[in-house]
């Protein structure tokens, strides 16, 4: 277990700034994933392949996505670490809030392998000469599909941690 003295000043200016980072990226990767899930991606089927093809090829929300996953699990992975938590797990609270960790880890395994490498082939492909139309459709479905997936693992992460504190005296 990483020594980190919250009571001194530099210990709590670290758990802030970490606790800060984690609330942030992860507002940033639920909200995108949900934006994405649940209002682009219909309103893009319902349009015609163009606009979530621009929006792969020709935007950042393909790298902001898994950059904030990254800063959420590497900070929220370091709290936990620091504040002991895995030690908690004889309590409701520190069970769900690891019961919360494991879901966010899910989301972001899953995210990584499922959803943003293949957005990554996808947005290569599109800016390919030759991309097979039929390829191409395979590859969004796919990627609909498993970001559906990630985005209700995160969005059970998410519950999970911001409840803890509540859920954790209900199931004590």
């Amino acid at each position: 277990m990483m020594a980190v003295d919250i009571s001194s000043a530099d210990g709590a200016l670290l758990v802030s700034l970490l606790r800060l980072l984690h609330i942030v990226a992860s507002v940033i990767w639920v909200g995108a994933a949900l934006l994405m899930t649940m209002y682009i991606e219909p309103m893009a089927a319902g349009s015609g392949a163009g606009f979530l093809r621009h929006l792969y090829r020709d935007t950042s929300l393909r790298r902001l996505v898994p950059l904030s996953a990254l800063v959420t699990t590497v900070a929220g992975l370091l709290l936990y670490e620091m504040l002991g938590y895995s030690g908690a797990l004889g309590n409701p609270t520190g069970l769900t809030l690891t019961a919360g960790a494991s879901f966010g880890l899910l989301a972001f395994l899953h995210g990584l392998f499922a959803v943003w490498r293949p957005a990554g082939r996808y947005a290569g492909a599109l800016r390919s000469a030759g991309a097979d139309e039929a390829e191409l459709t395979r590859m969004e479905d796919k990627i609909r599909r498993n970001g559906r997936v990630s985005m209700w693992l995160a969005m059970i992460s998410l519950i999970l941690m911001a409840g803890a504190r509540y859920i954790g005296p209900i199931l004590g």
